[in-house]
């Protein structure tokens, strides 16, 4: 059996942090603890005080070499009065300097640098001398968590590759506008093993205090690795989260809100059949309806999702501005999409699921553009922006949302 196993074994009767918080805010509070996914076989992450990311422990190998290699070196004199596990409970050291290091791991630099982890709940030191001390420690110390709260702690780095077939990356984008940052993930389509799922938490029509779930929700009950918010939809109290757009759901073939297909001003539809190819009607008319688009495009459909106004098209800026409110034209805030960027090779294209940071509506079409993406479906932004890959919140949403768009990998 091997580590991660014996780990989920022996802290079945751990506590388990479940607690609804914001990603920074739990990152704090978690800060130079040692965290196991219970949902995910007992995975081990330290959280590193010195940047409060979260960083896998993997093998016991791993954790000691890790746990090494993040130490903080201590003089002797300072070492000294701090105390040791099992020592007597009123044993008090010096309370501040522990205090100061809780959670760290600490290397007497004067003593071959042999490390030790500061316990945040003691305040006592714990020897990672070898690989099976650090287990140990881990085996002692950790605390159990969520796999969505566990994904509101981000691990170090701007970029994130899964495999060839997706990736994330935190990047600059210069557009007319200015420069704008933007979380990106690009998803190749000719990725044999991938489902593209559009989902909602409702099942039928619904015109008033509608469901809604978080990104986690979505993304933890279809088995995804990547996943983006969708539509528009409505936060005041009488209609709450009530959308017009028409949103296929995928698990029940069922197309929520498929009435509105007929009225021009309904926008856009990008729609994917069962073989991930790609297709976009910038008027829902044209969609017509899911017995309209199989016979347009001879096969099933699998995907689909609309929104408004439109933003890109042949690579164009299509934004009327007269469709644009005076919120999206002039306030900036995280500004969503998704955007396809046919393959000059003669494959399926590549999608791009885009958060634009600080921008309006007119920013993010600009941006879009300057991507040299060939279509781009407008999608809800601000407080809804969510953005999952990984089994981790690149954006975390500030309140739940009634559908999403979500990739599953079926080899994972």
């Amino acid at each position: 059996m091997n580590f991660i196993k014996i780990l989920f074994l022996i802290l079945v009767t751990s506590f388990i942090y479940t607690q609804d918080v914001n990603a920074s805010s739990l990152a704090v509070k978690l800060s130079g603890k040692i965290l196991l996914d219970v949902e995910r076989d007992g995975e081990a992450w330290y959280v590193n005080p010195g940047d409060n990311k979260r960083y896998f422990l993997g093998r016991p190998q791993d954790a000691f070499s890790l746990m090494r290699e993040l130490g903080l070196g201590i003089k002797e004199i300072d070492f000294q009065k701090l105390v040791k596990e099992g020592m007597p409970a009123d044993l008090a050291g010096d309370l501040n300097l522990a205090k100061k290091l809780s959670g760290k791991i600490i290397l007497q630099v004067e003593k071959n640098g042999e490390a030790w982890y500061v316990n945040p709940d003691d305040l006592r030191i714990y020897f990672l001398g070898r690989p099976i001390d650090a287990f140990r420690v881990m085996r002692q110390l950790s605390l159990g968590i969520s796999r969505e709260n566990l994904a509101m702690i981000h691990k170090p780095g701007l970029s994130e590759e899964l495999d060839e077939f997706s990736k994330y990356e935190y990047i600059t984008i210069s557009a007319t506008g200015g420069d704008f940052k933007a979380d990106v993930i690009t998803i190749d389509l000719d990725n044999p093993n991938l489902e593209i799922i559009t989902d909602t938490a409702n099942l039928l029509d619904c015109d008033l205090r509608c469901p809604a779930k978080t990104m986690g929700d979505f993304i933890l009950e279809n088995k995804a690795f990547a996943g983006i918010n969708g539509s528009y939809f409505d936060t005041g109290a009488a209609k709450k989260n009530y959308y017009f757009a028409p949103v296929w759901n995928t698990n029940e073939k069922i197309l929520i809100n498929s009435d509105q297909l007929k009225y021009w001003t309904t926008g856009p539809v990008v729609a994917f059949d069962t073989e991930n190819n790609f297709y976009y009607f910038k008027d829902s008319r044209d969609f017509g309806s899911v017995e309209n688009f199989e016979k347009i495009s001879g096969s099933k459909l699998q995907a689909a999702i609309s929104n408004k106004p439109r933003l890109v098209e042949n690579g164009m800026n299509q934004l009327v501005v007269w469709q644009v409110d005076s919120k999206q034209e002039n306030a900036k805030a995280m500004r969503n999409a998704l955007a396809y960027r046919e393959d000059a090779n003669g494959g399926k294209g590549e999608l791009l699921l885009i958060i634009v940071h600080n921008s309006t509506l007119i920013d993010l079409a600009e941006a879009l553009k300057s991507l040299e993406v060939d279509i781009a479906l407008n999608l809800d932004g601000g407080y809804s922006s969510a953005l999952w890959y990984n089994d981790e919140y690149m954006v975390q949403p500030g309140r739940d949302i009634p559908n999403a768009i979500v990739f599953r990998d079926n080899r994972k």
